[in-house]
């Protein structure tokens, strides 16, 4: 279960949206922190500790499958910046095309002076024509290049475009969507031969600079970039992805993300409690801070732990080093565990801006709650690794079914018969006959969530009583630091 009172200030309004939409706080969570970090927009940066800094860029990806609410849960999250967003862009406009209106002006100037220039009737008219043609390319030069409208979202783009609009927007956007095509394009689906090409990713998520040479176009330069990433997805668009892209695992870039792949929620009625207009109204004004204060600023401020945090951030750091060696539990995604620490500090860093848009200090308390996801997010990347890497969404499903079914009865805990089971999920695309169960069943047993009851011989002639299994207690309680990489589904 997602922890979403380590959310601190932003807890109210998951609780609510999440109850309101029926859909898994987790998804609800993943907007509003990539909503969040794309406010500060490079604006904020954390010095761990000396020569260690960390951006408040988020890359977090959930996967929910179809009909799950993806999008209603991601504009709760982001509609209240989209909103701003519009609101910058028409205040913005009236400048916007005056300035452009005389850069094409004086670009025509320049052009007809430099005609005259090079074929006036006599040398005084040339000369003229040349101090004509000097005045418009300084004025050009005072104008700068063409302004773009201000952007601070972007959704279904390629990377070549991306990289583009974020020279627009001196390095920094968000993109936040219910789609998964980012990972299509980076993968060279859409040009680039089919090659992957995760470059612009890379840098942005660690504040990096980008440079864009382009033959026949204009050289961009980025000193340093920030891309914060959102994306709420099918789990197949994510099937097999580092099987098919291996680079994307070598290069660093799926270390990069917080996964999350919610169970969905049992609840679905026509009525719904709304969002508290408070909790709405207290959401909608803090963002629209974040963007007031830190998007719109022009400075670069580096907040620190306070001691306190610090020493508590360091005991977790070295305890969790250990996790990451031969041996420990995390060795085989040591890679992405490996980025897991800093990305708890940029969480904690969102919370803080999101609760405090002045603050420049992280606090114990803040830190010991982001440290407090980190069980989560590592059970969740598992899962996805998983996925990503075998291909086996297909052989999981139908655990995943039998796991909830089991897990919605009145008593979870309680045993149960093979043919409880089949009565109950007959009908899926993989429970097509009596034997498919009992394929199924086997599997659950080997992953440890059930056990075979040993058959009593009752001496009594007729039909055998249906096969009946023991639950494992985490069924009814799951705990709330799994280790056990094996029980994960």
């Amino acid at each position: 279960m997602f922890p979403v009172d380590a959310l601190g200030g932003l807890a109210p309004f998951v609780k609510d949206t999440a109850a309101s939409l029926q859909v898994p706080q987790d998804m609800v969570a993943c907007g509003c922190l990539a909503t969040i970090s794309t406010t500060t927009g490079g604006r904020r940066k954390v010095m761990v500790k000396h020569g260690w800094y960390e951006s408040t860029a988020l890359y977090l990806t959930c996967l929910a499958d179809s009909s799950e609410k993806k999008t209603p849960a991601l504009n709760a999250a982001c509609d209240s910046l989209r909103e701003i967003e519009t609101e910058l862009i028409e205040a913005a406009r009236p400048d916007v095309e005056e300035t452009r209106q005389e850069i094409r002006i004086t670009e025509r100037a320049m052009e007809t002076a430099e005609k005259a220039a090079g074929g006036g009737k006599s040398a005084a008219d040339r000369e003229d024509a040349r101090a004509d043609a000097e005045a418009a390319r300084e004025k050009l030069l005072e104008l700068g290049d063409n302004p773009a409208l201000p952007r601070i979202l972007v959704r279904d783009i390629t990377l070549e475009a991306l990289a583009q609009r974020m020279a627009e927007q001196k390095g920094r956007l968000g993109s936040l969507a219910s789609e998964g095509g980012l990972f299509k394009i980076a993968a060279g689906l859409y040009g680039n031969n089919g090659k992957a090409n995760t470059d612009l990713l890379l840098e942005a998520y660690t504040g990096g600079p980008y440079s864009i040479e382009r033959v026949g176009r204009p050289d961009h330069r980025m000193p340093s970039t920030f891309l914060a990433l959102g994306m709420i997805i099918q789990p197949g668009m994510v099937a097999g992805l580092e099987k098919k892209n291996p680079e994307f695992r070598q290069s660093g870039f799926l270390g990069r993300f917080l996964y999350s792949k919610p169970t969905p929620t049992e609840t679905d009625t026509f009525d719904t409690p709304e969002v508290s207009a408070d909790v709405q109204q207290a959401y909608e004004e803090r963002i629209r801070d974040l963007v007031k204060l830190i998007w719109n600023s022009s400075d670069t401020v580096v907040m620190r732990l306070s001691d306190e945090a610090r020493q508590e951030f360091a005991e977790f750091y070295n305890r969790f080093a250990q996790r990451r060696k031969p041996g420990g539990d995390l060795h085989d995604i040591a890679d992405w565990a490996g980025k897991l620490r800093g990305q708890l500090v940029r969480i904690a860093a969102c919370i803080t801006l999101y609760e405090d848009p002045h603050a420049q200090e992280i606090s114990l308390d803040r830190i010991k709650a982001a440290i407090s996801m980190a069980p989560y997010f590592i059970a969740h990347a598992r899962a996805v690794f998983d996925l990503m890497g075998k291909n086996r969404e297909g052989a999981l499903k139908p655990l995943r079914d039998l796991l909830t079914w089991l897990r919605s009865r009145p008593k979870p805990g309680a045993d149960f018969s093979a043919r409880d089971a089949w009565q109950a999920l007959k009908g899926r695309e993989w429970a097509h006959d009596m034997d498919a169960m009992n394929e199924v069943l086997k599997d659950m047993e080997r992953h440890g969530w059930i056990a075979f009851q040993p058959a009593q011989d009752s001496g009594r002639p007729g039909r055998k009583p249906s096969p009946r299994y023991d639950v494992h207690p985490w069924v009814a309680s799951p705990p709330t630091h799994p280790t056990n990489p094996k029980t994960n589904l």
